[in-house]
């Protein structure tokens, strides 16, 4: 037993310190793209006009700056994990699970139980009966989800309970809270404390590759317009122009997929899994919709990351809204929900 448990740590360790690597990679690609910019590009400009390479420099320089802020805070900072929980004050929620299946209704110690049958996945919470304590203290969490057999949702590997959306990392060996994915470039999770930052890495990130690739490929077909025996191109030129394009283009898909998860109120994993609520058409019985009980409208998802202050929607500071573990639910679509499993 407990030699399973110290080969488990020492695995984590193991992940985690190879996981720098890719971190390490892209800060050296950040800190090189600045330098060959500002060495090959700038001087370029400056021939055609002293105040568009200014510009160009400035422009750069503070979107490089915010792209490695927020990605500084993605990197070093938790993403949340499920800590102090106590039972809730007000109300309890029927819970429902998320899962494609037939729903169906149950009988627990005397409460309404509706949830689904389901595959097992990666993140499933299937992995055997709960104890009478385990589901005792599983009760304590305000949750609207159930696992896949209807018991109250609880990690085992972590020995405690799993609010709404949270999942156990098998990479960081925690639990997360709203955890979207794991990305081996932060050598983190992105969850609850890190999704804002982590969509304005991408957003900036984007922005400053374009900032990059336009004028270069624009002064690049002019100096081979005005190829003489004195111009030189450099390598490091050619490979920031390929660069650039390159993850411009897989920046501007990543930040677009992010920021539609973003104003559904979806995260990754609940994208893949089907996480949503299944409900039977009413025009055809063959037909069936998914209704996300998290879906509160775009408005609303966006200030629930991103907070209710404007003013600080572009510092990728954490101003998610709530504490991780709960989560205010559409109305609408719960009763939805009810009146076709009633």
């Amino acid at each position: 037993m407990s030699f399973k448990i110290r080969l488990s740590w020492n695995r984590h360790k193991v992940f985690r310190a190879l996981g720098f690597f890719p971190v390490a990679f892209t800060l050296g690609l950040m800190l090189w793209s600045a330098y060959t910019y500002a060495q090959s590009v700038i001087p370029l400009i400056w021939r055609s006009s002293m105040l568009l390479a200014g510009l160009c420099g400035t422009l750069t320089t503070v979107l490089w700056a915010l792209t490695m802020w927020s990605y500084a805070i993605c990197v070093f900072l938790g993403p949340g994990a499920p800590a102090g929980l106590a039972a809730p004050a007000d109300g309890h929620y029927t819970r429902v699970s998320t899962v494609n299946g037939t729903l169906r209704s149950e009988s627990h110690d005397g409460d309404s139980q509706h949830y689904a049958d389901g595959n097992d996945s990666e993140y499933s919470d299937d992995e055997g009966p709960l104890t009478e304590e385990q589901v005792r203290r599983a009760e304590l969490v305000y949750s609207i989800t159930v696992r896949d057999n209807g018991q109250p949702r609880f990690c085992l590997k972590c020995n405690g309970p799993k609010p709404d959306r949270t999942h156990h990392c098998s990479v960081c060996g925690s639990c997360v809270l709203k955890m979207d994915h794991h990305c081996p470039w932060l050598n983190n999770c992105v969850g609850f404390r890190t999704q804002k930052a982590f969509v304005l890495f991408l957003t900036y990130g984007w922005l400053y590759c374009v900032l990059i690739f336009v004028p270069s490929v624009a002064f690049f077909f002019w100096e081979i317009a005005e190829l003489s025996d004195d111009t030189e191109i450099s390598i490091n030129f050619i490979f920031l122009l390929i660069m650039s394009c390159v993850f411009a283009l897989a920046l501007l898909m990543f930040a677009a997929y992010h920021v539609y998860l973003l104003l559904t109120n979806t995260t990754t994993i609940e994208s893949y899994e089907k996480n949503n609520y299944r409900v039977e058409a009413r025009q055809r019985g063959t037909r069936a919709k998914y209704v996300n009980l998290f879906d509160m409208g775009p408005r609303k998802n966006f200030i629930q990351v991103f907070g209710s202050s404007w003013f600080m929607w572009l510092v990728p500071t954490n101003t998610a809204m709530g504490d991780g573990m709960r989560f205010p639910i559409s109305f609408e679509g719960y009763n939805e929900l009810r009146q076709n499993i009633d």
